[in-house]
């Protein structure tokens, strides 16, 4: 009894805005979880990269641009997709072209794959 006049009390003088003065600010709360933590994310397939980078070979030319490889490293989930379009076409593009051909495909499919992106 007397622990809950001593929180009224403290509530009352305290001017935190972002507990109500209702609730006892010792007490131990549990901190509110999204439903979208709670659902697993699964490592995306071979299949699954092919069919990406290919519906982002907007022009249908055979080949894949930096600006192309952007836009699909950016529906990855890719935090950086600037940066992993520079490093994918480091490691794939064996010509020096700037661009991924047909022969470079197996290895930019080879590099995305091996980053672990997943599918949430």
């Amino acid at each position: 009894m007397i622990h809950i006049l001593s929180s009224i009390i403290s509530n009352q003088n305290n001017t935190d805005t972002s507990v109500p003065k209702s609730v006892d600010k010792a007490c131990k709360r549990t901190p509110w979880v999204s439903r979208e933590t709670k659902r697993a994310a699964v490592t995306i397939t071979e299949d699954q990269v092919r069919g990406i980078f290919n519906r982002y070979d907007t022009n249908k030319d055979g080949r894949l641009s930096k600006q192309e490889l952007k836009n699909a490293f950016a529906s990855l989930g890719s935090r950086m997709p600037g940066v992993r379009t520079f490093l994918a076409l480091q490691h794939a593009d064996t010509n020096g072209d700037g661009y991924i051909s047909a022969a470079e495909f197996e290895k930019l499919v080879d590099y995305t794959l091996k980053r672990g992106y997943k599918i949430k």
